[in-house]
């Protein structure tokens, strides 16, 4: 759910002013501020952003500022517009924001700017919170806009280098968003007073950003708020001559930023329109890769068990004695139901992710789709009357935790393979068989071929999620899905712990390991594959 606010300083008039006079405070002794406003002829009679940025770097500041400056008020007539209603309070160290919301900015000259305010990235309760803001920051962009004109992109310009959770949130967002929108991104450092405290390094950004416009600006608003409280204090408790530089400094930065959002706006009007619905739709990839990654996993690991009961009976020596007994019990593996996803299309469901648990432990779940399992352990009525909390709150209906739990638009469903092909030949043969000794041995033929299938099948299922990457990443921004390799990873390493539990055999804890190596290596490849790339957009750039 996202907010819906107007913001349009309470008490000042919109109308662009053409008094060049300035109102001063004490000390008299402060330069007068021609009325400058960033109203220049756009061709766009609404544009419409999409700010994302870290936690602490200003985003409430920036609204502000951008309200009473698009307002065409003055300096001194500055107005807090930001209204606080998804402030969830708490540690700094968090984000502040709590949900999406949407503001309506009215422009002096008409014109009028919407904005969609994200939850910060990197959020410090943990990735499931980010994936948690991933999903409320795609539902606003559907439901606020059909298209937006850029991503604007906030970051603390007086660090020489991103720091891991700006990095982290870039990448997230390079993730979130499709490659056509690459154009329509820029950044605007925060708190750079002067060009010498601008210390980013371009290098620092995504390869597939570093062609982004760049803009460092010194928040007046802010600057502003303060000299207010030291001018209140007054003298002696303040030196005239601090008020005085700090009067000066919050008029240049109040220039320079009138001057720096000319030239962003001058962008904003440039980009091209982008479809929302691509966003959308890409989101909405990624949480069904999700899924088909669980099925594909799933279906790799049955395949697997049946590959390992059917050359259990080749060396059966019980079951050998007697054709007819090792035919049957070949005909009870292969005839083993199993599971797999069924879409269940808008409706999501709660489903248990841990080892061979194919339980559907909430259908149709009454909490909002979520990626944060936490939330899921807290709210979703598979976990009513349980023990623990969060992530650790046992599931009433499977009895395994919340962090093995997750929602999808699908559910397990419990099927038997109808499309079984029966060798005639091999039939024939068996029922023409003279001694009990050829009709096993016919069995035996049957069960490596039977084997050998599985086998093909588990090559298949491979090539299928590696497909299903390779979907994602022409999409994509990011251009990869490292990311998603890694959550498989995840995945078939919960499930090799459960084997190891659960007693299972060398053979078939090396071929699980195998397959982990072998998804390992398709992400080193990965991994290596975007090395020239980079090295190419270094060269380009300099950098």
């Amino acid at each position: 759910m996202s907010q819906s606010v107007t913001l349009k300083p309470t008490g000042a008039s919109i109308a662009p002013s053409t008094d060049n006079t300035t109102a001063t405070s004490k000390p008299d002794a402060v330069p007068t501020t021609r009325k400058m406003t960033i109203q220049p002829p756009w061709v766009k009679r609404q544009i419409n952003l999409v700010l994302i940025g870290e936690t602490g770097v200003g985003k409430t500041a920036m609204l502000d500022l951008l309200a009473n400056v698009c307002a065409g008020v003055q300096l001194e007539d500055f107005k807090a517009t930001h209204q606080a209603k998804s402030e969830r309070g708490g540690s700094s160290a968090g984000s502040q924001t709590n949900v999406p919301e949407f503001y309506t900015i009215p422009c002096a000259n008409g014109n009028e700017v919407n904005i969609l305010d994200t939850p910060g990235l990197a959020d410090t309760r943990g990735i499931d919170m980010d994936n948690e803001h991933k999903a409320a920051i795609a539902n606003a962009i559907k439901k606020h806009f059909e298209t937006i004109d850029a991503v604007i992109i906030l970051a603390n310009g007086t660090l020489a280098r991103l720091g891991a959770a700006t990095a982290y949130a870039l990448t997230t967002i390079s993730g979130m968003f499709p490659n056509s929108i690459v154009d329509n991104i820029a950044f605007i450092f925060t708190m750079v007073p002067d060009p010498t405290m601008f210390n980013f390094d371009r290098a620092s950004l995504p390869v597939e950003l570093k062609k982004a416009k760049i803009w460092s600006i010194n928040n007046p608003f802010a600057q502003w708020i303060k000299y207010q409280e030291r001018l209140a204090q007054g003298p002696p408790t303040v030196d005239e001559d601090i008020l005085e530089e700090m009067n000066e400094s919050v008029h240049r930065s109040y220039t320079k930023a009138l001057k720096m959002f000319a030239q962003v706006f001058q962008f904003l009007d440039k980009c091209k329109i982008q479809p929302t619905n691509s966003i959308y739709n890409l989101y909405i990839m990624s949480t069904d890769i999700e899924a088909a990654i669980s099925n594909v996993i799933a279906r790799m690991d049955q395949t697997e068990s049946t590959r390992n009961e059917l050359k259990k009976l080749q060396t059966d020596k019980t079951a050998q004695e007697q054709g007819k007994k090792m035919n049957e019990k070949y005909e009870e593996i292969i005839n083993t139901p199993f599971y797999e996803h069924d879409a269940t299309g808008t409706e999501h469901n709660t489903l248990c992710v841990a080892g061979t648990c194919y339980s559907n432990c909430h259908e149709g779940c009454g909490v909002g789709f979520t990626l944060d399992r936490s939330t899921l352990g807290d709210n979703c009525s598979a976990f009513y009357n349980s023990t623990g909390s969060g992530l650790k709150r046992v599931c009433t209906i499977c009895h395994h935790l919340a962090e093995d739990h997750q929602h999808y638009r699908s559910k397990w469903v419990k099927r038997i393979k109808t499309d079984k092909v029966v060798d005639e030949d091999a039939k024939k043969r068996y029922n023409e068989a003279k001694t009990e000794a050829d009709r096993i041995a016919i069995v035996m033929e049957g069960v490596q071929k039977k084997v050998e299938a599985l086998e093909t099948e588990i090559v298949s299922l491979e090539k299928e999620l590696s497909e299903l990457c390779d979907k994602y990443n022409q999409l994509a921004l990011s251009g990869s899905f490292i990311g998603y390799i890694s959550s498989a990873i995840r995945l078939l390493k919960l499930r090799q712990e459960t084997m190891k539990k659960e007693g299972a055999d060398a053979e078939s804890l090396q071929r699980m390991a195998d397959r982990i190596g072998r998804l390992e290596h398709k992400r080193k490849v990965l991994e290596e594959a975007e090395k020239p790339r980079k090295q190419k957009l270094k060269a380009l750039f300099g950098l």
